[in-house]
């Protein structure tokens, strides 16, 4: 290096401020023995052998008021999260039927945020509460005044509003009104920002309300655009969701391999830590899948890795739907014993849940492993009696005729293996509920 660093350069080398590449040009410099930089050094020499203290550092007043305004928005931003965690404490009782009282300090956004974040979280426990929530916040969200926030802020927040009112409509499976609060939804995004964060919450709500309706083609395709705006703004997470979501309905399209690979590639992304709930799902559908294709050792590997985990399956019904992946894997391995001692587990947990559909599913699938086994009465009685079920539960008509030949045959004596897998998989395909993936938080 010919040129001298400058004074501020080597106050930065000795206080370690400096780059890296710059460090190692000042040193060359120094080892080559320039006494006027040497000589500029002596002042600092209590900051050489760690005596000192650095001097402070002095901000240029572009960079003055940067800092300023960095920390005038973290000061917002713990306020606004601050009166939202406050304006929640009011939304705590379950019993809540009507909108409470809150202090004026949090009125407007704080109690918007927080009607918002409480409707979420009772999406698996109550989703009329969810609804009443949401509507809340809708009917909060109209009453925003654009002069304090905006024009374009306003409709934001009001968008928000209908699109998470039209999800709790989802949830609900209300799901004519989730589409006309998903339409309102997008007229006032087009009035607002239009932030990319919100577009991907919004095709996300829509490819959720389309999964509910059964069109996973255009479900994917709204996904498609979720994972484009995460990947572009390098949230790896999110996008890795998109995938996981996609991959699950392509699944229930029944292109398994493909939706194996899509929710391999969406596992690689995510962070466990941030949602574990999702990663547990996605493990869960994949191994499902790997079942579905035959793909019994790899299954086993998945599930392995899923219960090497240790993530809280949230409620007993995930606890019986893993055992029942076992009793699947250990049967299609031949293990006809230990399929037989998981499969009776998770019938009687059903049972005992009251989940009649799925008991009787899984007696099905008792019998089928008892008609391998040679136990051919024993196998006739566990069909007939899950049989007899699905009739009184009523079961459609894709089923309907199939199942009917089935109770025959057994009572016949002239029912086979073959056959009843086939109503097996037909039931299984038709007790999967189109999937949701959310994740645990709204990010």
């Amino acid at each position: 290096m010919n040129d001298h660093p400058t004074r501020g350069e080597l106050e930065g080398f000795v206080w370690n401020r400096l780059p890296s590449e710059r460090v190692r040009a000042v040193v060359a410099h120094l080892v080559r023995g320039c006494a006027p930089c040497r000589a500029l050094l002596v002042e600092h020499f209590c900051g050489l052998i760690g005596a000192g203290e650095p001097p402070e550092v002095m901000l240029s007043p572009q960079e003055e008021s940067s800092y300023d305004n960095a920390l005038d928005r973290a000061f917002a931003f713990a306020l606004h999260k601050a009166r939202k965690q406050e304006a929640l404490t009011f939304l705590s009782d379950p019993s809540l039927e009507g909108l409470p009282e809150v202090p004026s300090h949090l009125q407007g956004v704080p109690l918007f945020e927080a009607l918002l974040e409480r409707s979420w979280s009772l999406r698996h426990e109550s989703p009329e509460q969810m609804v009443r929530l949401a509507d809340w916040a809708r009917l909060l969200s109209e009453q925003l005044k654009p002069e304090e926030l905006g024009d374009c802020q306003v409709s934001d927040c009001q968008c928000r509003a209908w699109m998470e009112l039209g999800n709790a409509h989802r949830v609900a499976d209300e799901l004519e009104e989730a589409e006309k609060a998903l339409g309102r939804a997008t007229e006032l995004f087009l009035q607002g920002t239009r932030d990319e964060l919100l577009a991907a919450r919004l095709f996300d709500v829509q490819a959720s309300l389309y999964g509910g309706c059964r069109r996973f083609d255009l479900a994917a395709t709204a996904l498609d655009l979720v994972f484009a705006i995460h990947r572009r703004r390098g949230d790896k997470h999110l996008a890795g969701r998109a995938l996981i979501k996609k991959g699950t309905y392509l699944g229930y399209q029944g292109e398994a391999e493909e939706a194996i690979f899509l929710i391999a590639e969406g596992l690689r992304l995510v962070d466990e830590r941030r949602d574990p709930r999702l990663v547990f799902l996605a493990i869960h559908n994949q191994t499902s899948l790997l079942v579905d294709c035959g793909r019994f050792r790899e299954a086993r590997m998945a599930l392995f890795d899923l219960k090497r985990r240790g993530i809280d399956p949230g409620g007993r019904v995930n606890e019986l739907k893993v055992r029942w992946l076992d009793g699947y894997i250990n049967a299609g391995l031949g293990e006809l014993e230990r399929a037989e001692t998981a499969l009776r587990e998770v019938q009687q947990g059903f049972e005992g849940m009251e989940l009649g559909y799925k008991a009787a599913l899984a007696g099905l699938q008792l019998g089928a492993v008892l008609l391998r086994q040679g136990r051919n009465d024993e196998a006739s009685r566990e069909v007939l009696a899950a049989s007899d079920v699905f009739i009184a539960l009523g079961i459609g008509r894709e089923a309907g005729a199939s199942l009917l030949l089935l109770r025959d045959a057994f009572k016949q004596r002239m029912g086979d293996a073959a056959l009843l897998d086939y109503v097996i998989r037909l039931l299984r395909g038709l007790d999967a509920a189109p999937p949701t993936a959310e994740p645990s938080s709204q990010d």
